[in-house]
């Protein structure tokens, strides 16, 4: 998209400068000329039916919110085709930009504190978030304060009953509650899960749940199974107490959890009482994850031609979100060793895969798959269909880990081939 620097929206707002470029969207400094007052404006990139209700969608969620801790929505318009946003203007940075050292222990707990109240006030709203991470927490330029902001992906609680849709996950993987892997129901606990992430992430330097392959179905798999580091092994100047609330605040089950922003802000108040802290608690925030950006029709899409267009454009998208959750569903299943199961998720993973065209997470899914079938024949439940599939889909993953130099994945893949075919001997083809 050109630069709309010099352009006035709507009649009134004059774009000054770029400041910051998102998946989705660009978001401008600008002068309001009604008011001579500087705002951002933020300016849709994609002009589909599906984006700009995404859009309008965001401004409704963020402007019924009016709290010192959220970033206010002025105005929300269209002008020549162009949607956007316009927003209070907040000078500083985000968390995710600050370097090692920067944030003190106390410091850390008092933005945590502020992001808390400002899901409080949201929750009490209506809204969930749904997106919390440190890129969403905007430090204010006086570095005392903090502003929640993208509510791009907020939702009414009342609507929030599954995913996005079925098969849909909306959000950043590293930050994400396990319920919205697993198409369950998310609320105002989820956000809270994430802010738990967050704290992780700032004392210890490192997240809970990662994967250094960038494998994103594998960093779902975490979430759900996988238990984290508990902080002091990582930092040891971090105090027990503050490490128990964080492994509170990501516990796997919502039940488990702080059941609201309030209870959890009571349990960090403890921790700011009377008593000195640590003086080398915190820790750097890595760069943030890549995100996994998924979109949804507007309900308010009615003509059954635009439909079908819109759902064609978006057929991609979603047979790749369909395809993770299969193959987090089947890893769980290869877990159980419940290998029917497994089988059939992978299988389903990989046709989706393929017709989305994504090379290299069919060649991924393709070695998990090989990788099951190998387990399964080592419990004894060797079959020879499925061990000759499994050989020659690993083949054809040889081929897409060699053309995008995933030279870890390609190694891997040679190896479980090679015992494949160790494990075929005396089964007749």
């Amino acid at each position: 998209m050109e630069s709309l620097q010099g352009r006035t929206l709507g009649g009134r707002y004059e774009i000054i400068e770029l400041i910051g470029r998102g998946g989705t969207a660009d978001t401008y400094r600008a002068v309001d000329k009604t008011l001579h007052r500087d705002v951002a404006v933020k300016v849709l990139i994609e002009r589909s039916d599906e984006t700009n209700a995404r859009l309008l969608m965001e401004a409704r969620a963020m402007a019924r919110l009016n709290h010192p801790n959220i970033v206010a929505v002025y105005d929300a318009g269209e002008d020549n085709g162009i949607s956007h946003i316009v927003m209070e203007l907040v000078r500083g940075k985000t968390l995710s930009q600050l370097e090692g050292g920067e944030l003190g222990y106390r410091q850390a707990l008092g933005y945590i504190l502020e992001v808390l109240e400002a899901l409080d006030y949201a929750n009490s709203q209506g809204i969930i978030h749904r997106d919390i991470k440190p890129s969403n927490i905007m430090i204010v330029e006086d570095g005392k304060h903090t502003k929640l902001t993208d509510f791009g992906l907020a939702r009414r609680a009342s609507e929030v009953t599954q995913t996005t849709r079925t098969g849909q996950i909306v959000g950043t993987i590293s930050y994400l509650a396990p319920e919205r892997f697993l198409s369950k129901p998310a609320d105002a606990r989820s956000d809270l899960y994430s802010v738990g992430i967050v704290m992780y992430e700032i004392f210890t330097g490192t997240l809970p749940f990662r994967n250094d392959r960038d494998d994103i179905v594998a960093t779902m798999y975490s979430h759900v199974h996988d238990l984290p580091t508990p902080p002091r092994e990582i930092n040891r100047n971090i105090p027990e107490p503050l490490e128990t609330i964080v492994m509170r605040a990501i516990e796997k089950d919502p039940g488990r959890r702080y059941q609201s922003a309030r209870e959890f802000m009571a349990e960090i108040q403890t921790l700011l009482g009377p008593s000195p802290a640590p003086a080398h608690a915190a820790a750097a925030t890595p760069p943030e994850s890549k995100t996994l950006k998924t979109f949804t029709p507007s309900a308010k899409t009615t003509d059954p031609t635009l439909r079908q267009a819109l759902d064609r454009a978006l057929a991609s998208s979603r047979n790749r979100t369909d395809a993770l959750e299969n193959v987090l569903k089947g890893m769980i299943a290869t877990r159980r060793r419940d290998y029917d199961e497994a089988k059939d998720a992978y299988i389903a993973a990989m046709h989706e895969l393929s017709v989305s065209n994504n090379e290299s997470e069919y060649a991924k899914t393709a070695l998990k798959y090989a990788t099951m079938i190998l387990q399964k024949a080592a419990d004894g439940r060797r079959e020879r269909n499925e061990l000759r599939d499994a050989i020659n889909r690993l083949n054809e993953a040889l081929r897409i880990f060699h053309d995008y130099g995933l030279h870890e994945q390609y190694a891997h893949a040679e190896y479980t081939i090679n015992a494949l075919e160790r494990t075929a001997i005396g089964i007749v083809f």
